[in-house]
């Protein structure tokens, strides 16, 4: 994108930053779910500090959490099936239509 410009985030763990390069209308947005990386990042440490994990098992743990909630997402906004429905019904209506 030629409008994109670069943002310095300081992203978990340990406070590492790192550049990421985006459009200015989503600065908010990448700072907020920086925000909510960091939060779920120290949840899940305190969550789990009995057991000592590396903050690369945190990470890990977090990635499947996130992407199994995008895929949950995904599936709840599938409009296919809907979409492949009408047009069924859609076709039937035509049909019964031309009938009469």
């Amino acid at each position: 994108m030629p409008d994109e410009i670069p943002i310095q985030l300081e992203v978990i763990p340990g406070g590492g930053k790192y550049l990421v390069k985006a459009h200015p209308d989503e600065e908010e947005l990448i700072r907020e779910a920086t925000k909510q990386l960091r939060e779920k990042f120290n949840a899940y440490k305190q969550t789990f500090s009995e057991v000592n994990l590396s903050d690369e098992d945190i990470l890990v743990m977090m990635a499947i959490d996130i992407a199994t909630s995008h895929l949950k997402l995904e599936k709840k906004n599938d409009t296919i099936p809907f979409t492949t429905k009408i047009k069924q019904l859609n076709d039937e209506l035509k049909d019964f239509l031309k009938e009469e």
